[in-house]
């Protein structure tokens, strides 16, 4: 609905529609302090979504109703009693009718913006140590890569946007209260970006491409990818120095990962 029509009405309806899904996900989990925050964040934005109909506006205000980078603020609000197939689910699928909405209503001078949050997410998560914050952080920044993709090249984005969501599917979905049962080689590997991992892919295209316009600014955003690997090696310091029961790590999906990425 989002992608085949341009009518104000019908986003706002598609937004609603998405807010009342994600209530009646988490309603069993009895974290309504996060539900509460999270209506309350999308139907006023909603709100002024329908109201302030011109310029550049609803553009703002439709990347902050999906947490891109810089907009992100009110997401911990939200993540903090969020878990397992919720957490995947919030940091996935209920990003995907907004991408194409934005899509069409693309302003080309978002480009610093969407720079300038890269930015924000890798000092942010610098300064990070809580698992769970550095794992929606690292979403954020990854959604900020496949942002920058979709209006640079759309089949590129949408293709790795599908395979971002399998492999979060796989990653996020065992997360739970303890905070770190979750932790393993295979996810730690592929949020350093290691090569033919997801994060790697997405950030390679998108460099490839800004390549075309800008040099200096692709090399810019190499030098800021350094931070995110001083960031991660945090999780690498953990569970080399950690003792982990082994019955938790066997995870039987994980031998998919790496064929997959191939």
């Amino acid at each position: 609905m989002s992608f085949i029509t341009n009518n104000t009405v019908i986003w706002w309806s598609v937004f609603l529609m998405m807010t009342v899904v994600f209530i009646f996900l988490n309603k069993s989990m009895k974290s309504y302090s996060s539900l509460i925050n999270y209506f309350i964040i999308q139907e006023s934005l909603g709100l002024l979504f329908l109201l302030l109909n011109f310029g550049v506006y609803q553009f703002f205000i439709v990347m902050m109703k999906i947490g891109v980078a810089p907009l992100h603020f009110w997401i911990f609000s939200v993540t903090n009693n969020i878990l397992g197939n919720n957490l995947m689910w919030f940091l996935t699928f209920q990003k995907l009718p907004f991408l194409f909405i934005l899509l069409q209503i693309f302003w080309f001078g978002s480009f610093l913006m969407l720079f300038v949050g890269l930015l924000v997410c890798y000092l942010q998560m610098f300064s990070m140590k809580n698992y769970k914050n550095l794992l929606v952080l690292s979403s954020t920044e990854s959604f900020n890569w496949v942002i920058t993709g979709v209006f640079l090249s759309l089949f590129n984005s949408m293709y790795l946007f599908i395979y971002y969501m399998i492999l979060m599917i796989m990653l996020i979905s065992k997360f739970s209260k303890s905070n770190s049962n979750w932790m393993n080689w295979e996810t730690i590997l592929v949020f350093l970006n290691m090569p033919f991992s997801v994060t790697f892919f997405v950030k390679i295209f998108s460099l490839s491409e800004i390549f075309k316009f800008n040099n200096l600014l692709m090399l810019v955003m190499l030098t800021l990818m350094f931070l995110s690997t001083l960031t991660f090696s945090y999780w690498l310091i953990s569970i080399s120095t950690k003792l982990y029961d082994k019955n938790q790590m066997n995870n039987s999906y994980y031998f998919l990962l790496y064929p997959l990425m191939m």
